[in-house]
């Protein structure tokens, strides 16, 4: 069995439209130490992507029928590690595009999607 990663001291921004996948990755980054900021909606996490002070990013692809690529463009641009957890994209479109990001595809086992997180967050 993995370890799960220390994710302490790290905030990390959570994209996801559904509600109840959301709390249950946000409830899995709380127990491995992070501090959570969420967004559900495209508008917010635009928001959020430029102005919040993360180490990381986990995007639901598909918020609402509308794509989280300006929110990847924003963190791309700002240097924020970031990964994709879909169910819609296609993992080669994606890794075209963002070839430093991870994807995990939806449906995934939450602490997997957290241990992926952890590969990309800075050491402290």
């Amino acid at each position: 069995m993995t370890s799960k990663p220390s994710l302490a001291g790290r905030q990390i921004l959570l994209v996801e439209d559904e509600f109840m996948i959301a709390m249950d990755i946000e409830a899995e980054l709380v127990e491995a130490g992070a501090q959570v900021v969420c967004a559900g909606r495209l508008e917010e996490a635009e928001k959020l992507a430029q102005t919040v002070s993360c180490h990381a990013a986990i995007l639901d692809l598909d918020l609402h029928g509308k794509t989280s690529f300006p929110v990847a463009d924003r963190l791309e641009e700002r240097g924020i590690p970031f990964l994709f957890h879909t169910g819609h994209g296609v993992r080669e479109n994606l890794k075209t595009r963002y070839p430093h990001t991870l994807v995990c595809n939806k449906p995934c086992d939450i602490s997997d999607l957290v241990r992926s997180l952890g590969e990309l967050v800075p050491a402290s």
